[in-house]
């Protein structure tokens, strides 16, 4: 099983206190760390998503954690503004009325009336 936990502290460990940023790219000869680019990133996340044969970009993920935190906390928009860091929260309205399928129930509800 993996231990999230012991991932996070090992890479901090290896990473060093010289950066801000949680993940850094090191160059060939370790030389010095920079922060990782965009680019990079959805590199990373679409190999690795490709390497347990799962389409995800980073996005994808910020969209299923935002997601998830909505489902953890009964839709408390203003708690998961926080972790999401969204300024607007109607982006979180969003999230949570396609989490809770609201246009659908209402679509069901007035094909049912005719």
């Amino acid at each position: 099983m993996f231990d999230q936990r012991y991932a996070s502290e090992s890479w901090l460990q290896a990473r060093g206190e010289g950066s801000e940023a949680l993940f850094t790219r090191l160059d060939r000869a370790m030389k010095e760390s920079t922060r990782l680019t965009t680019r990079s990133v959805q590199r990373l996340v679409k190999n690795l998503g490709g390497r347990i044969g799962i389409r995800v970009t980073p996005h994808g993920l910020r969209h299923a954690a935002i997601t998830e935190a909505l489902d953890l906390t009964n839709g408390n928009v203003r708690a998961v503004q926080r972790f999401s860091r969204h300024r607007d929260i109607r982006v979180l309205l969003r999230y949570d009325d396609n989490r809770m399928d609201l246009g659908g129930k209402i679509a069901h509800l007035v094909a049912a009336s005719l």
